[in-house]
């Protein structure tokens, strides 16, 4: 009674099916992990600031440092200051400013300053003597935040995008001795007389808000939908059972899972 299950239409039907599952339940899950990711992230964002050579070492990627509020204690390398054209703030296009601080254990730190209409108001003006900063860890930027067009030639003094290649390349730092990405500066002590506009983490480094029973309900909905489409498939199987039940169990199934008619007789 089962072997028309077997036949190519209803193979075709279970793979649909299967399918129509395996996809609700893999986007079911991908919401969950979208949920987790943000709520992670906010989660490293909150933590206490601890010094940045607790969290990064030269050279090597931030990895979970990323998104962690850090400290550090240096000196700003004035003479390699770099300004990042074409960023805007608060509608209005302007600059990033960023200046490497040598650290007290040798780490060179790019910091993000803050950003300027002009790179040359006052506010670009590198603090002399040590400086306390604290800010957020950041992963460097790409080619792909630069605002400058491909091949165009910078002055000196100006980079692409925040990069440890841009920086060894514009500024002469070390990718070797250098934080391999930036921290976003959100506090200085002592605090100069003037200064770059401090940049927004989340303007900066956006994190995707997710809310958390929108994305719950979006995981539960996925999941209905792969439940659905099981009863669905259960419901046709059953019937088309009960159809051949019905018919009599001497009925050979057609290849398309109907029952072929019984063959007349010829009268004697």
């Amino acid at each position: 009674m089962y072997r028309f299950l077997l036949t190519p239409r209803w193979l075709l039907l279970h793979a649909v099916a299967a399918a129509a599952v395996a996809g609700c339940l893999v986007l079911g899950w991908w919401q969950a992990g979208v949920y987790q990711d943000s709520h992670g992230r906010h989660e490293l964002r909150d933590r206490e600031p601890v010094a940045v050579t607790e969290l990064a070492s030269p050279g090597a990627e931030l990895g979970d440092a990323a998104d962690r509020q850090a400290v550090a204690t240096g000196e700003y390398l004035a003479g390699q200051q770099q300004i990042v054209p074409g960023r805007v703030h608060d509608g209005t296009l302007g600059s990033f400013v960023v200046t490497p601080l040598q650290t007290d254990d040798g780490l060179v730190v790019p910091v993000l300053r803050g950003w300027v209409d002009d790179p040359g108001e006052p506010g670009t003006a590198v603090p002399p003597g040590e400086v306390t900063v604290t800010g957020f860890l950041l992963p460097p930027e790409t080619p792909g935040h630069a605002t400058v067009r491909t091949g165009q030639e910078l002055e000196d003094g100006r980079m692409a995008y925040i990069a440890p290649d841009q920086l060894a390349q514009r500024a002469g730092v070390g990718e070797a001795e250098a934080l391999q990405g930036y921290l976003l500066l959100e506090d200085e002590s002592p605090a100069p007389a003037t200064a770059p506009a401090v940049l927004d983490v989340d303007a900066v480094a956006p994190i995707r808000d997710v809310s958390p029973w929108q994305n719950l309900s979006y995981w539960a909905q996925w999941w209905v939908f792969a439940l659905a489409a099981v009863i669905f498939w259960a419901s046709i199987v059953r019937s088309g059972i009960r159809t051949r039940r019905d018919q009599g169990d001497s009925d050979e199934p057609s290849d398309d899972g109907v029952s072929a008619p019984a063959a007349s007789h010829a009268p004697s």
